[in-house]
């Protein structure tokens, strides 16, 4: 996605603590706030990162937010069903579990899940106001699991001084309601934001060949605080709530009558650090805390009793960093972690140490090293590293490079699940990624992007069937197996503003991903997005999405292919005033029939039509 990020006075004075050639001027154009350690003009991070703004988010015709991020080069999502139904989003091929997410600094990721991954299924996009995405082997700078890439997301926030607020409410196909509010106060010295969203839906069958509707609700609540105790030391907060709701079909159809399978999902999260400097170094502690609490419940088979199965997963964090600029060309990154992981019947607890060093070799080439070590509880020691490059040869040409290594541990339920059924001991899975980009901008019009990507993780976990215990060989229970999966490929993207007013844009991705036994699955081979966005006489702006999937297979070892399909999604509003615009979105235009998981249903033609404004 094309656009500009103004940096606001708060980043400005964090810069400081950066070198000089951030520092050039005040206005730094479009920033990385997740790339580095520090903050980091993206003409300058070697990482390939993707941002999206509040203003591509508000406008995006997609419910979803993992659907929304699909349609950047290198990511795809997956989902069985509707709104609410389990959502996998994948970068280069590697899935939920390699690809940690955090929302206002909060990892937001499920350790009682499987893979220990987040489920976007239930992710809408009121109430956020921008989302990196970093793409390779992150573990050098987030630790374990960042094997993939990363996505951060930032709730909503306010852009000037004083009192100022946004507001939205939806409705449309399938019963489908939302409201969302963001308010939000800044000076000189203190910054607030709060965001309230709520999303209801009667939805449509999750299963192809089912007729019941599979509905879902959610209300996200999230609060950032942020202080200026002095010129020299800054406190801040982030408090997160979700309480969601869904239905879901267990076994084919509408699964076993009568037909009450739902999951419950109670989360919350919160952060507190404090930043000071002394001198030359800038200090920043932390401290986070998550508790996501599902429940699922299930009849099984037809007469059968309604039974609960619970997950209840914490994660605390502990963090020291320290910044220090040595000269006007190199700033060092020093820090400690501490991460302690918590189901009903397991624990890990991971102690981390780490460095970074931010080196401008000169006026055109920017290198970036970083270096972490992690004490895994169960598993002992492992290292990591990152080093990305970031070359302008002219004022409109910039090529970047990065090869890192990525770390995960099994999750505690592939753990405990292997300790139970399995002779296999399962170790841990280990990424190494190489990515060469080239990006040529055309002033303040236009941009073109080609990333060559590789991704070779060895120990993947496979789920198998059918595992002898220790103390039964005969056992059939299933558990966990690990072979190696590689993915490579292409990825491709431009923007083009046409004239003042219409502009054009465009992704395609390339990737042949596979394991020792076959293609990968739910990995398409071809996935191609191009949009045209603009806007027509007396208040009236619109836009159109295409997006085209090809070659591709249901299940690992390419077992089931699925057929090719193309959507559209479109988008058209009308500026009341200054402040408050009326849309109308529409999802799926064409009404195409089509799968992205076999046997799930996806949305036919659907209208919406909402209010926004701000003030």
């Amino acid at each position: 996605m094309y656009s500009t990020l103004k940096a606001s006075a708060a980043l400005a004075l964090l810069l400081a603590h950066t070198p000089a050639y951030a520092q050039e001027a005040f206005d730094l154009g479009e920033i990385t706030l997740f790339s580095n350690q520090v903050l980091t003009e993206l003409s300058r991070s070697g990482t390939t990162t993707e941002v999206v703004t509040e203003d591509e988010i508000a406008d995006a015709p997609e419910t979803s937010l993992s659907d929304v991020l699909a349609t950047l080069p290198g990511v795809t999502a997956t989902a069985t069903g509707g709104v609410g139904a389990q959502t996998t989003l994948r970068i280069r091929g590697l899935g939920a579990g390699y690809v940690p997410v955090y929302l206002d600094g909060i990892e937001i990721s499920d350790p009682a899940s499987t893979g220990a991954g987040y489920n976007w299924g239930g992710l809408t996009t009121g109430g956020l106001s921008r989302i990196e995405v970093l793409k390779g082997g992150q573990s050098a700078r987030f630790g374990v699991n960042a094997a993939g890439g990363v996505v951060n997301l930032s709730s909503y926030r306010p852009t000037k001084d004083g009192f100022s607020g946004q507001s939205a409410v939806e409705f449309g196909a399938y019963g489908t309601k939302s409201a969302s509010l963001g308010l939000g106060f800044m000076d000189e010295r203190t910054e607030v934001g709060f965001s309230l969203s709520k999303f209801e839906t009667d939805g449509f069958s999750a299963s192809s060949s089912g007729a019941e509707a599979d509905g879902y609700s959610a209300t996200r609540a999230n609060l950032f605080v942020k202080y200026e105790l002095t010129d020299h030391a800054r406190i801040g907060a982030a408090l997160l709530s979700i309480d969601s709701a869904g239905e879901f079909d267990e076994f084919g159809g509408d699964g076993a009558a009568p037909f009450d399978e739902t999951n419950e999902n109670q989360t919350l999260g919160a952060r507190v650090f404090g930043e000071f400097d002394t001198g030359a170094v800038t200090h920043e502690i932390s401290a986070s805390y998550f508790d996501i609490d599902r429940v699922s419940y299930a009849t099984h088979w037809s007469g059968s009793p309604l039974v609960a199965t619970e997950f209840d997963g914490k994660r605390r964090t502990l963090g020291y960093k320290a910044t220090y600029q040595e000269n006007e060309n190199t700033l060092w990154t020093f820090g400690l972690d501490h991460m302690a992981e918590e189901t009903a019947s397991a624990s890990a607890d991971v102690n981390s140490a780490y460095v970074e060093t931010a080196f401008a070799m000169s006026e055109t080439l920017d290198l970036t090293g970083s270096l972490r070590y992690d004490d895994h509880s169960d598993l002992g020691g492992q290292a990591t590293g990152r080093v990305a490059a970031a070359y302008r040869a002219s004022n409109d040409l910039v090529l970047r490079a990065q090869a890192a290594t990525g770390y995960k541990p099994p999750s505690l339920f592939q753990s405990t699940t292997n300790a139970a059924n399995s002779t296999v001991t399962l170790a841990p899975e280990e990424n190494t990624t190489f990515e060469l980009g080239l990006e040529k901008t055309y002033g303040e019009v236009g941009f073109v992007r080609a990333t060559a990507f590789y991704n070779d993780l060895e120990n993947h976990l496979v789920y198998e069937g059918t595992c002898s215990t220790p103390s039964d060989p005969l056992n059939t229970s299933y558990c966990y197996a690990q072979s190696n999966f590689k993915s490579k490929g292409l990825e491709l993207s431009g923007g083009f503003d046409l004239n003042e007013t219409w502009a054009i844009t465009g992704a395609y991705t390339y990737t042949d991903a596979y394991r020792p036994t076959g293609r990968a699955g739910r990995v398409p081979r071809h996935d191609l997005h191009i949009g045209i966005n603009g806007e027509f006489a007396n208040g009236f702006a619109g836009g159109l999405g295409v997006n085209y999937i090809a070659d591709r297979f249901d299940r690992d070892n390419g077992s089931t292919p699925m057929p090719d399909y193309t959507t559209v999604n479109a988008h058209v509003s009308y500026k009341v005033n200054d402040s408050t615009e009326a849309y109308l979105r529409v999802v799926n235009l064409f009404d195409e029939d089509y799968e992205v998981v076999n046997g799930f249903n996806t949305s036919d033609r659907a209208l919406y039509f909402g209010v926004r404004a701000s003030f």
